[in-house]
């Protein structure tokens, strides 16, 4: 039977949304950093320095936000001098006279034309220092920093969780006169108390706790890529994100392997909301969504959307591969694609067929207040990664999607609108 059989059911395309061709958002995040080869504009730079061309930019995420400076004689090379005192691997111009300097290419940062960088510097009109809007960026061709996997013996890296002062993700602040960094703060934390978590945040904060807030919510590691103030060779959390690691004891017996079903035949999904919305229901049903339909090709993302059609009303798993099911078509073939942080589970049925991502699994996970045991949604590993999110797409009229691992700054959605939940599996 045809791929696209489907399609005479449809009667009007539902907008292309989050989490559509992620395979395209991952080659565009690798991206963010590559180097182009030095420019003849200006003749010469400082050292290695070269340009690494022309980005996006707003004043309310900036792409370069670690420091910044302005002069009415701002030129390439002040610029660069500026951010290579600091420590900074990158340095961008803006604007004609201004200067931001980071170590990272911030999210929502994404590569412009080089044309689009064409206002002359402040201090020297015959240089190039961005537009309005638009960075001319150039690095020193030093080392990326990092998130430390594991800093100290016995402390591994958890992933990047949100944190606000009204509701501390780890409850105690730690000051670490030498500076903060993985390796400082998860010891302050351990020789203070005998912690088991500590947390880097806003480039220059450690935190401790023994247990996380529940409330915190799982976001994606480019969340907390602020560079630590004390070591620009790393990140330490961001503003209102936590970089979590948590501490095992040497010689403690590892926990109980967790039991991961890369098969079943079929279920449904309900999404749980960790902290419901005032006045929502504390569970919403999960379905396939058609967003985008091309010859031979059509793709579907995870949508607690009620109102949409979707002809895939159960799911499997099958050797870790995700597989909606269709009613109309049973023998239809549509297969996973494996989500970057921050987009939504995506499915494609394609001509030859897709083999489909074996990152997914049904986790089972016991509830010690319930005595209970359920069976919920896994990526890499991950059970408490998803968010729920209203997309802001035009012509999406306000669709509430499936998210991995939400990011601040996304095309598709404010983070606000961002609620955590864990997806729970019903078989039959």
């Amino acid at each position: 039977m045809a791929v696209l059989s489907f399609s005479t059911l449809l009667f009007a395309l539902i907008p292309l949304t989050v989490g559509t061709h992620t395979h395209l958002t991952s080659v565009v995040s690798r991206r963010r950093n590559e180097i182009l080869p030095r420019q003849s504009n200006p003749t010469s730079l400082p050292g290695n320095w070269s340009l690494a061309g022309c980005f996006t930019d707003v004043s309310t995420a900036r792409t370069l936000a670690a420091t910044a400076s302005a002069s009415d004689n701002m030129t390439v090379e002040t610029c660069i001098s500026f951010c290579d005192a600091g420590g900074f691997i990158f340095a961008g111009v803006e604007f004609g006279k201004e200067c931001y300097c980071d170590s990272t290419i911030q999210i929502p940062g994404a590569r412009a034309s080089q044309s689009d960088c064409s206002q002359p510097c402040a201090g020297n009109p015959s240089e190039l220092c961005g537009a309005s809007g638009r960075l001319t960026v150039f690095a020193s061709g030093a080392p990326s920093p990092k998130l430390l996997p594991a800093p100290t013996t016995g402390w591994t890296y958890q992933g990047c969780l949100t944190d606000n002062t009204a509701n501390r993700t780890l409850p105690v602040p730690i000051n670490v006169p030498v500076g903060v960094t993985a390796e400082t703060c998860t010891a302050a934390c351990q020789s203070a108390a005998g912690y088991t978590h500590a947390g880097l945040e806003n480039g220059h904060e450690c935190w401790c706790g023994n247990v996380t807030n529940t409330i915190a919510q799982h976001v994606g590691d480019d969340d907390c890529r602020a560079v630590c103030s004390a070591d620009h060779r790393e990140y330490c959390g961001n503003a209102n994100r936590l970089a979590l690691y948590s501490f095992t004891p040497d010689g403690a017996p590892p926990p109980p392997p967790q039991t991961c079903a890369g098969d079943i035949s079929n279920f449904t999904m309900l999404a749980v909301f960790n902290n419901p919305p005032l006045g929502s229901p504390t569970q919403v049903k999960i379905r396939a969504v058609l967003v985008e339909l091309v010859p031979n090709t059509f793709w579907t993302i995870l949508s607690a959307c009620a109102t949409c059609c979707s002809d895939w009303p159960s799911f499997s798993l099958q050797n870790s591969v995700f597989l909606p099911r269709s009613a109309s078509n049973p023998v239809q073939s549509m297969t996973s694609i494996g989500p970057a942080d921050g987009e939504s589970p995506a499915f494609v049925a394609s001509s030859p067929p897709f083999p489909g991502a074996q990152s997914y699994c049904a986790a089972e996970v016991t509830s010690a207040a319930a005595n209970t045991a359920d069976l919920l949604l896994s990526f890499g590993g991950k059970t408490d990664s998803w968010s729920l999110c209203t997309n802001t797409t035009a012509n999406a009229n306000g669709r509430v999607d499936l998210v991995f691992s939400p990011v601040t700054n996304h095309a598709h959605y404010a983070f606000s609108s961002c609620n955590a939940v864990t997806v729970k599996l019903i078989e039959g």
